[in-house]
């Protein structure tokens, strides 16, 4: 390390040590767990190849500005007082609003004096010695993210340099299965060995071409892929000729926050690109993002749309990359996108659907 790096880290802890010195003060006596430990150790230490670190894929980040650096420094300083949830660490920072939304609508921890039964959270599964315990619930419509808490066996050593792969889907009543259907899902690991060796902490996302409130979520099997060594099965199984030998299984509810849903009146809307046409059937809109239903003229069967938010500021919030379309010619297509982060939908004027302005026709009190 440099001179001139050993004065600039000096410099950034002294300042912070200023800013953050009321609520140190208050915090004298609060436990540091290990996980910050590791991460204040490794982030003074290294400052820029920590940063390198986070902006891999696995993170959920792209480049770091220096700002931030310095935005961490302060929040590792002051995180003996200052509580950061889940869903902040997963989605790589939530401004204020952006954290009263997911407070708004996430299900999980129940109010005071909740029983189990009461609370719209799945109960744990205990399966041949595995535990999987859903903690939160935020979702709508096609969209479902699940913080799930996994205890292996004792005698398993879960480790942040590995790799987690979640086998998981959805089950989707009887009754329901008349139409085409899809889903996309990841694992993003927040935790693996940091409180007790044999618990991993992650949060398992889903993106599904139709509503899947009254569905299941359903785990299947743990691999991991040590650096160096061929995957491995944590737990779960697979029989060649059956399939899945093992299911933990989560029922979803069946309005999952439809509440915070927008039906838009769309029926009739129609686009043409090229050699297609596509006519609006339906379409709903959340702060985690939007799905829509159309009928489709032309040779591409499952066409990418354009979809954007245009914000009363004038800026616009495009979808992330990853369209979901499934359907047929008969019933009509489906296609689902999300956002990088939950939006504001009461800061929002229209939906941008390919070259198609579709107004929000809601006052800012709506959506609050």
């Amino acid at each position: 390390m440099t001179q001139f790096d050993i004065l600039l880290r000096r410099a950034l802890m002294d300042a912070n040590l200023a800013d953050c010195e009321d609520v140190l003060r208050e915090a004298e006596d609060a436990e540091f767990s290990p996980r910050y430990l590791r991460e204040r150790t490794r982030l003074l230490a290294d400052p820029w190849g920590w940063m390198r670190r986070r902006a891999r894929p696995g993170w959920r980040r792209g480049k770091i500005p220096l700002a931030a650096v310095v935005a961490v420094l302060i929040l590792i300083t002051a995180a003996a007082a200052v509580s950061v949830s889940l869903w902040v660490s997963y989605f790589g920072g939530l401004d204020q609003r952006q954290q009263e939304i997911v407070g708004d609508m996430e299900t999980g921890g129940g109010e005071a004096g909740e029983t189990a039964a009461e609370s719209l959270l799945p109960p744990p599964v205990e399966h041949r010695g595995v535990t999987i315990t859903p903690l939160r619930m935020l979702g709508a419509k096609s969209r479902l993210y699940m913080v799930l808490e996994i205890r292996a066996p004792e005698g398993t050593v879960f480790s942040p340099e590995d790799d987690y792969w979640l086998f998981d889907g959805l089950r989707v009543p009887e009754e329901r299965r008349t139409e085409m259907l899809a889903r996309s899902g990841g694992f993003t690991v927040l935790e693996a060995g940091t409180r007790e060796p044999n618990v991993l902490v992650g949060v398992a996302d889903t993106t599904a071409s139709f509503d899947i409130g009254g569905c299941s979520y359903v785990v299947r099997a743990l691999y991991r892929s040590v650096p160096g060594e061929e995957q491995e099965t944590v737990f779960g199984g697979w029989d060649p000729e059956t399939g899945p030998t093992d299911v933990w299984e989560f029922p979803i509810p069946e309005d999952l926050n439809g509440d915070r849903l927008l039906e838009l009146p769309v029926e009739g809307l129609s686009m043409t690109d090229g050699s297609k046409t596509m006519t609006l059937l339906s379409m709903s809109v959340s702060p985690l993002g939007i799905w829509w239903k159309y009928r489709l003229e032309g040779e591409d069967p499952w066409p990418q749309v354009r979809i954007a938010l245009r914000m009363k500021d004038g800026s616009e919030v495009e979808a992330a990359p990853g369209q979901l379309t499934m359907g047929d010619m008969g019933s009509g297509c489906t296609a689902s996108v999300d956002f990088e982060k939950p939006v504001d939908l009461s800061q929002a004027e229209a939906v941008l659907w390919g070259d198609v302005e579709i107004p929000l026709e809601q006052g800012p009190e709506d959506m609050e």
